[in-house]
């Protein structure tokens, strides 16, 4: 399905249902809205059909952010968490959603907190897995050597510091994907690849490169999961250490996972699918 936001066309899918009656009982379910990783190069594909499994305690909503998947461009050619986390309240009030929980994985969770900073009335809760509020490139460079070596770390550093370009990152997919997880990780299944998003969001000088939240992180307010891998190069698990200690530590619950890498339900499914229902279920 389709829906204008900002002038723009956005995809989203939806799986449960909001509001569930059995025979003489009815119950309000909670909203889960998912928002993906890797702008442009990723889409709202990856989650399923792991996240399934959440829609009978909630509805579970789909969404390609714009200028990945099958969503437009924006049409001011704004890529930016700030654009997309306004997105997401616009995206609400056309659906009539109400404090949704958010998940965000990756920058899908740079998207979130964002979303948590601007609009801290919004969300009734937030989960940010496996994702950081400034890029740090020597924690990644360290984590890609130790896991992978000396080509995986020169490979990381042409992406990441370097260069930047279309080149590097293929070398980059081609040599540190495969220690993104302990466990095989295996590609999403159509999966759109969108050049423009992907150059604003990668490239040197970009989204990723330039983004600094970690200092706006004490205005959310909602409940908030930090998911966090102990074996994640990408987004070492002292990027999650440092958003929990941003947060005020009142709202935030933190759960690390040893052995994991990015994305903890790809390593661990049952821990992190029990942690997941107890937050969206929990008070």
């Amino acid at each position: 399905m389709k829906i204008t936001v900002n002038d723009a066309q956005l995809y989203f899918d939806v799986e449960g249902v909001g509001f569930d009656v059995d025979g003489a009982a009815a119950e309000q379910r909670p909203t889960v809205i998912l928002l993906h990783g890797s702008p442009g190069n990723s889409d709202h594909t990856v989650f399923k059909p792991m996240f399934r499994q959440l829609a009978d305690i909630a509805q579970v909503i789909y969404l390609d952010m714009a200028g990945s998947g099958r969503s437009d461009d924006p049409i001011d050619g704004d890529f930016s968490l700030e654009r997309w986390a306004d997105d997401l309240v616009e995206f609400c009030d056309r659906l009539g959603i109400e404090h949704p929980i958010v998940l965000g994985n990756s920058a899908g969770g740079m998207v979130a907190a964002t979303y948590g900073i601007r609009h801290p009335d919004h969300p009734s809760k937030l989960v940010l897995s496996s994702t950081q509020a400034r890029l740090d490139p020597q924690r990644c460079l360290d984590m890609f050597e130790r896991l992978g070596g000396e080509a995986a770390r020169q490979a990381a550093h042409e992406a990441l510091v370097a260069r930047g370009d279309g080149r590097s990152f293929a070398t980059y997919g081609e040599i540190c994907m495969p220690f993104y997880n302990p466990t095989e990780r295996t590609p999403a299944a159509h999966t759109i690849f969108r050049l423009e998003c992907a150059k604003a969001f990668h490239r040197l000088g970009g989204v990723w490169q330039t983004m600094d939240f970690l200092d706006d992180l004490g205005e959310i307010r909602c409940p908030t999961l930090v998911l966090a891998g102990e074996e994640d190069p990408v987004t070492p698990i002292e990027d999650s250490e440092d958003i929990v200690a941003h947060l005020d530590p009142s709202i935030v619950r933190f759960e690390r996972f040893a052995n994991a890498g990015h994305g903890v339900w790809i390593d661990d499914n049952d821990r992190a699918f029990e942690v997941l229902r107890d937050f969206i279920l929990g008070s």
